[in-house]
């Protein structure tokens, strides 16, 4: 246990990291209170105690991920864009963004729709798409482009989950071939197709 961290902070840090080990890799109603509280080896009722219910774990889970893929691009905003920027943003997005989550995300939009669905529509997309469409304004009234945000957000937005959603396929196919130098180079590559278009500063 980290030296900072109380017996309470281990406790919740325990199952959360259970439940992105399990809802990340198996449907949701298959995914028990007891087996969650079994992985992270804690009783049951700390669920209930630290997230009120399952559902309540689950969404902290997601949005917990989503803080961390979008931590480079909330800080780049009203910023200046310039190309280094922009990987920054990019390569962050693919370190941070597991390809099961990915997938979860996208299944979960296009087939369901359940209480959750509207929960990641309102509360981890509509926000997420708000900041996306708020840096591109930037980049646009920065560059010598007069683009449609929405058509730039879009782009953008392929550019970052497609690597994500063929991940695995790739990878079953060509083993490791979507590892950290891929991702490197490939936010390096998109940058620079951006920033080229765009006219920005490296």
């Amino acid at each position: 246990m980290d030296s900072a961290q109380t017996p309470s902070d281990s406790t919740r840090a325990a199952l959360l990291e259970s439940a992105r080990e399990l809802f990340l890799k198996n449907a949701y109603s298959n995914i028990s209170i007891r087996r969650i509280a079994d992985r992270a080896k804690v009783n049951s009722a700390m669920i209930a105690y630290y997230f009120g219910s399952k559902s309540g774990l689950f969404r902290e889970m997601m949005a917990s991920y989503v803080a961390q893929v979008t931590s480079e691009l909330k800080a780049n905003i009203g910023v200046i864009p310039k190309e280094s920027s922009l990987e920054d943003i990019l390569l962050n997005f693919y370190r941070s963004m597991p390809a099961e989550l990915a997938m979860l995300v996208f299944r979960t939009l296009i087939f369901e729709q359940s209480e959750m669905r509207e929960w990641m529509l309102e509360t981890l997309i509509r926000p997420t798409l708000a900041l996306a469409e708020e840096y591109f304004g930037n980049v646009i009234v920065n560059s010598s482009r007069e683009e449609i945000t929405m058509v730039v957000r879009v782009s953008f937005q392929s550019l970052l989950l497609g690597p994500k959603l063929l991940e695995k396929p790739m990878n079953d196919l060509d083993p490791g071939v979507f590892n950290e130098a891929f991702y490197r180079d490939l936010a390096h590559f998109n940058a620079k197709l951006f920033a080229t278009y765009f006219n920005l500063e490296k």
